[in-house]
């Protein structure tokens, strides 16, 4: 069981892809900057200006009417010309027994990670394991809609849009809708691997909701990943929840000490699953998959 909610989990940790969207409208020389006139046009306007936006994601991966694992994400994500290119995030997740904590950094094609899952394979002075990255990492959301063309495409999934109420002390507009899962497999490299692993037809839509800010920018999403059935157990899914405050605001994202830091090929012993790789097929859970 405990493997089933690695793989699970593994949804949520994958290399990012960089994405493109139309170019909002320039306003003209000395005059303020207009409202952005969709989603997709005020996330793209915060690229490049090395600010940034704070993320806490909460997940609830569930089998049958079950919890199996909840897991939460804090910190903060700092934009670069294409999108997210550094972020400092704090890990939490809750197996049930025990709490397992992560700290990751990334930054300049390198990922920092420190927990006290790895104290006993460290040396003394040693305090982070330090492995390739990428230039523009991924959010670790299931659904990255800070990517511009993953939330073009979620939004082209809408089917109810109506007053949302004040969320993180916005005002906002909640888009409500299902985005099948081979329209979001063409925008992203993540549901499109998590789509084979647990073969899931195209036409398998993920339920979801958006609370949009006066200013176009996410304040909330809300997902919901069907993994699929497990035999004798039930349906495993995937419940996410996003809030985004702090817009613009600048982010510095530092790397650790040098001299804490030992590469991870410098190891004598592999590190536990807490990033673990999803690419293996479990037989327990893509049996009798519908």
């Amino acid at each position: 069981m405990r493997r089933i909610l690695a793989l699970a989990a593994a949804a949520l940790v994958a290399p990012a892809l960089a994405m493109a969207a139309p170019a909002t409208a320039h306003a003209a020389p000395g005059a303020a900057k207009p409202v952005p006139s969709n989603p997709v046009d005020a996330l793209r306007q915060q690229f490049g200006k090395k600010t940034g936006v704070h993320m806490d994601t909460t997940v609830d991966m569930r089998l049958g009417g079950d919890d199996l694992l909840k897991f939460r994400q804090v910190g903060s994500l700092r934009f670069g010309k294409s999108g997210v290119d550094a972020y400092d995030l704090k890990r939490i997740v809750d197996l049930g027994k025990g709490k397992d904590t992560l700290h990751l950094i990334a930054l300049n094609g390198k990922a920092y990670m420190q927990s006290p899952l790895y104290d006993e394979m460290l040396p003394a002075d040693k305090k982070w394991v330090r492995t390739p990255g990428s230039k523009a990492p991924s959010t670790n959301d299931t659904i990255d809609i800070l990517r511009p063309a993953v939330l073009k495409t979620v939004l082209a999934s809408t089917k109810v849009k109506r007053a949302g109420g004040t969320v993180g002390g916005a005002r906002t507009t909640l888009y409500t809708g299902a985005v099948k899962v081979g329209e979001l497999s063409k925008v992203s490299t993540e549901i499109e691997a998590m789509a084979e692993v647990f073969k899931l037809k195209k036409n398998v839509t993920l339920p979801w909701k958006l609370w949009i800010g006066a200013d176009q920018l996410p304040r909330r999403f809300q997902s919901t990943f069907p993994m699929g059935k497990v035999p004798h157990a039930g349906r495993l899914t995937v419940d996410a929840d996003s809030r985004y405050t702090a817009w613009g605001a600048k982010v510095v994202i530092t790397a650790p000490p040098a001299d804490q830091v030992i590469d991870e090929k410098d190891l004598t012993t592999d590190l536990p699953e807490t990033t673990p790789d999803f690419t293996k097929v479990v037989p327990s859970l893509t049996a009798g998959r519908h």
